[in-house]
């Protein structure tokens, strides 16, 4: 029989945070899942004894070459056999009741499109933390997304359960950008999810998003893959906005609050004040801020605000640099 859960995780080169990773999965208390791995980094062929973890709902896949994260995890959805499938990364976890709790409202809600839950940060997984009373809450598509976009829900799209016929449907993750990762892509997901009838959000912190040293998510600071994925990110959000036209602008408004603030933070965590390309940046937020009538001169005031912000902090932390230089 298929299983209910299929859990696709992609790994390259993290062989010990991938045996954290898979160990949290096989802690669960719900046990009806399919671990598929799909493994970027051909040099090292993943197995059972390698990783010294058996249990036979573990697949492992050794691509002949790197596909790239994007490829690779739509690659372990099409191996899928699941009713749900959801991705984790081969840094993050899982508490013990991640996939009970999904489980339980799946079922007593009568099969919705999707389950979502909160999520943790840290370097550490707090092995005995205590997880208060989960708050649950069922939203229509529409109602959820307007939720993220005001930042009132804490979640990673890619680490939602979804019906695996429909990510299947929709071809999975998207590669957004030329760059070589794609931020925005599990946004893209949660934006996409905005069409759905039927959202469960779990509001509890059930997946462990882990923070260190080899996290693009947060070192990153290649503002041309950022750019370039933005651009990608906002046109295919757009044709999505448009099939909610009661909410088009004050949707897109809030995106592009959201994209202007990404950019200004990769920009400072580049530590170069890049004139040319925040000039270019301005430019490109622009032609979506025209589109916006009614918001149009606060996104303009927000984007001068955050263009003048940005200086201002690049320019003092080259003075305070140049300043602790000369003391030395």
């Amino acid at each position: 029989m298929n299983p209910f859960f299929s859990i696709g995780v992609v790994t390259y080169n993290r062989r010990e945070m991938l045996k954290d990773c898979l160990s949290s999965i096989l802690r669960q208390t719900f046990s009806d899942f399919e671990i598929i791995v799909g493994n970027d980094f051909p040099k090292d062929k993943l197995s059972a004894e390698f990783l010294g973890i058996h249990d036979p709902r573990i697949q492992f896949v050794n691509n002949v070459r790197n596909l790239g994260e994007i490829k690779n995890g739509n690659a372990v959805l099409k191996m899928s056999r699941g009713k749900y499938f959801t991705w984790l990364d081969d840094d993050d976890m899982y508490a013990p009741s991640f996939l009970h709790e999904a489980y339980a409202f799946l079922s007593k809600l009568d099969s919705p499109d999707c389950v979502f839950t909160s999520y943790m940060t840290g370097d550490i997984f707090p092995e005995k933390m205590e997880f208060p009373k989960s708050e649950v809450k069922l939203f229509s598509g529409r109602e959820f997304l307007r939720q993220y976009l005001l930042r009132k829900i804490k979640t990673q799209g890619c680490y939602g359960l979804f019906k695996a016929e429909y990510l299947k449907g929709i071809g999975g993750m998207e590669q957004l950008g030329n760059g070589s990762f794609s931020p925005y892509s599990d946004n893209l997901l949660v934006i996409r999810a905005g069409l759905l009838k039927r959202i469960v959000y779990i509001d509890s912190p059930l997946v462990f998003f882990r923070t260190h040293a080899g996290s693009g998510t947060w070192t990153n600071a290649d503002v041309d893959a950022y750019r370039s994925a933005q651009a990608d990110f906002l046109s295919k959000s757009v044709e999505i906005f448009k099939e909610l036209y009661d909410d088009f602008y004050s949707n897109l408004f809030l995106l592009l609050e959201w994209c202007v603030s990404d950019y200004s933070t990769v920009m400072i965590r580049s530590g170069f004040l890049q004139i040319k390309k925040l000039i270019k940046y301005n430019l490109f937020i622009m032609r979506y801020a025209l589109m916006l009538k009614q918001y149009c001169c606060r996104m303009i005031w927000i984007l001068h605000r955050s263009m003048f912000y940005l200086i201002r902090i690049m320019v003092k932390t080259k003075f305070c640099h140049i300043f602790r230089s000369a003391n030395h």
